[in-house]
């Protein structure tokens, strides 16, 4: 079997910019959206496997909103997901969607030998770009939200660890934390210049919610230095 990476994150966390420069240096990902109304560098995510994500969040009455814990796999889904799996014929590919941090029981079925790396942000950045795109999100909810999908995150180091950003982070730091994974990875190519300052908003110097620290301090306890 081809070598196959999961970027994990929760939503609007440097997902997108982790995923890209990771294709920058070889990282095949398929028919993944290059540009969209509040990405002008594209998600870097594939329709085809967002659509099964999502249908198995639906099957098991949740959504990346309102996600129920744990998700049960139907025999349908598990078919489109191995045909996805089958359809990437490159060595190595990866891919992207944030979804799968609340899905990985099916894809570790699948792909025992299945390679990840992490990224997390600053929750009240996050909750402010999920406003930015979404007017009815308030801070709790995208706080909690947060919390559900790092926790996630937490839990899947815990079961073997692998190496996790920061995103929030000045930009060089950036750049140093993607040549280790590059190098972790065995891509070919160095890391290019996929990120860009000016397209990072809602960042935040605010103190993290008192219910969230935990999780924070977790995070970080883990991050690359």
């Amino acid at each position: 079997m081809a070598r196959v990476v999961a970027v994990l994150g929760m939503h609007r966390s440097g997902t997108s910019w982790l995923t890209g420069s990771l294709e920058e240096a070889g990282l095949y990902l398929g028919d993944v959206r290059t540009e969209s109304k509040h990405n002008p560098k594209g998600n870097r995510e594939s329709e085809r496997l967002q659509l099964i994500h999502d249908a198995v969040l639906a099957d098991n009455g949740g959504s990346w909103r309102k996600p129920n814990l744990p998700n049960a796999w139907s025999a349908e889904r598990s078919a489109e997901l191995a045909g996805y799996i089958s359809s990437m014929d490159r060595d190595p590919w990866g891919f992207k969607d944030p979804r799968a941090l609340l899905l990985l029981d099916e894809w570790h079925r699948q792909v025992p030998s299945l390679e990840r790396v992490g990224v997390f942000r600053h929750p009240i950045a996050v909750y402010r770009s999920l406003a930015a795109r979404n007017k009815d999100f308030k801070e709790k909810e995208a706080v909690r939200l947060w919390m559900t999908y790092n926790e996630r995150l937490l839990e899947e180091h815990a079961r073997s660890p692998f190496t996790v950003l920061r995103f929030d982070v000045h930009p060089q730091q950036l750049h140093e934390q993607l040549e280790v994974v590059a190098k972790e990875l065995s891509l070919n190519a160095p890391p290019g210049e996929f990120f860009e300052e000016g397209f990072v908003h809602n960042q935040s110097e605010d103190d993290v919610p008192r219910y969230a620290r935990d999780i924070w301090s977790a995070l970080v306890g883990i991050a690359l230095r």
